[in-house]
């Protein structure tokens, strides 16, 4: 990937760098054994209930309290309450959010290579703009990755062009849009504890989820109130229907049947945040670069392996990147030495361990948990919201 050298001026970097303190506040599946429940609860604070509530969720995201407490056979206010909790506590989240590949926006993804004692900053001033989620600080904290979000009609890119290249403690930026996701977004489940339910419970889940029926291929364009809907489910995807009716001045059925086209158009997904204090396992990014002709097939065999819930084709000499979930350093020795040795076609990598996470795709963090929503239901534009 060719990095771009940031040259700044020294008297302008130093105001700049007080604005961002001040701001901050064909493939055969592989043999790749799933990581355990057991491991992660362990080295979590939540129980096998908590886990199993996740999960569920996971798979259906807005599954009423009532049928997921019949196929958890627990007590409805069991479920609730225990939700509620781990919601209240920045244990996990349910948000929507759009596919813009499906409403003719763009999607990026950007490493900012910096100083380590100005990433902090960075990622936290970056970690605020509306258009940005998956705010992250790799390696001793000399990189901060982000997810940078393009609608169509919204200028997002002078974060990029002029933003970050005037910032005091940028070296440099190296940008890459996303050409094809091979897993993540709206096939995204992370089987952190894929063995906490019963193969029946799974099923029965699955029953009771919206799922998208559309290639995706087709640009959908979305009216006022689907902009609305989109907004409030971002910041609570498990909002109720009678609620999100009375925001958008209609009624519960319409408002659900709305919901439901979004999902199955393929417009829109649910995705549920799971703080680290949750999970208790570590991630790290893997950057192939990948022969073209084994470009489909490499990215197919990561897709199909359970330690990866996120892997894309992207642009930049890095032509791959996917997240790596595991317990321990070992397992991402095995992973690379064992599995991913017998993957052809790729022809080099790059492993840049997450030092910690700043944003999820819908909440910052606040030390090792999630931080509460924002209130404001306004969202700012991604000029109002930058402050670098």
């Amino acid at each position: 990937m060719t990095w771009v050298r940031i040259d700044a001026v020294l008297m302008y970097v130093s105001s700049l760098a007080l604005g961002v303190a001040l701001v901050a506040c064909n493939v055969v599946r592989r043999r790749i054994p799933a990581v355990s429940a057991r491991v992660a609860l362990e080295s979590s604070t939540l129980d096998k209930l908590d886990a199993q509530i996740a999960r569920a969720l996971q798979i259906s995201p807005r599954v009423a309290f009532v049928e997921l407490a019949e196929i958890l056979d627990v007590a409805e206010q069991t479920v609730a309450r225990r939700y509620r909790r781990m919601r209240r506590d920045g244990f996990l989240r349910v948000t929507m959010t759009a596919d813009l590949h499906g409403t003719g926006g763009a999607n990026w993804l950007v490493r900012v290579r910096c100083r380590p004692e100005g990433a902090d900053a960075i990622a936290r001033t970056i970690a605020a703009r509306d258009d940005v989620s998956w705010v992250s600080i790799y390696g001793a904290g000399w990189e901060v990755d982000f997810n940078l979000r393009a609608p169509a009609g919204f200028e997002t890119h002078e974060l990029l062009h002029e933003i970050l290249p005037r910032s005091a403690p940028v070296l440099d930026v190296a940008p890459a849009e996303i050409m094809h996701t091979f897993i993540g977004g709206a096939g995204e489940h992370q089987d952190t504890w894929s063995d906490v339910l019963t193969p029946a419970q799974t099923a029965a889940l699955k029953a009771t989820a919206t799922h998208s029926v559309s290639s995706g291929a087709a640009r959908t364009e979305l009216d006022d109130i689907d902009r609305l809907l989109l907004d409030e489910l971002g910041r609570d995807g498990r909002v109720p229907y009678s609620t999100l009716a009375r925001a958008a001045g209609s009624t519960p059925g319409k408002v659900t049947r709305r919901v439901e086209r979004l999902i199955a158009s393929g417009v829109a997904y649910f995705h549920v945040d799971l703080a680290t204090a949750a999970i208790g396992l570590r991630s790290t990014t893997l950057w192939l670069t990948v022969a073209p002709r084994s470009l489909a097939s490499v990215g197919k065999a990561l897709g199909t392996d359970t330690r990866i819930p996120f892997a894309a084709a992207v642009t930049g000499r890095a032509n791959l990147t996917a997240n790596v979930i595991g317990a321990s350093a070992a397992d991402l020795y095995s992973f690379v030495t064992e599995d991913l040795a017998r993957v052809d076609g790729i022809t080099g990598y790059e492993l840049v361990p997450l030092l910690r996470r700043v944003k999820h795709a819908g909440a910052l963090v606040h030390g090792d948990k999630l931080a509460p929503p924002q209130i404001s239901p306004k969202r700012r534009t991604a000029a109002a919201s930058s402050a670098l």
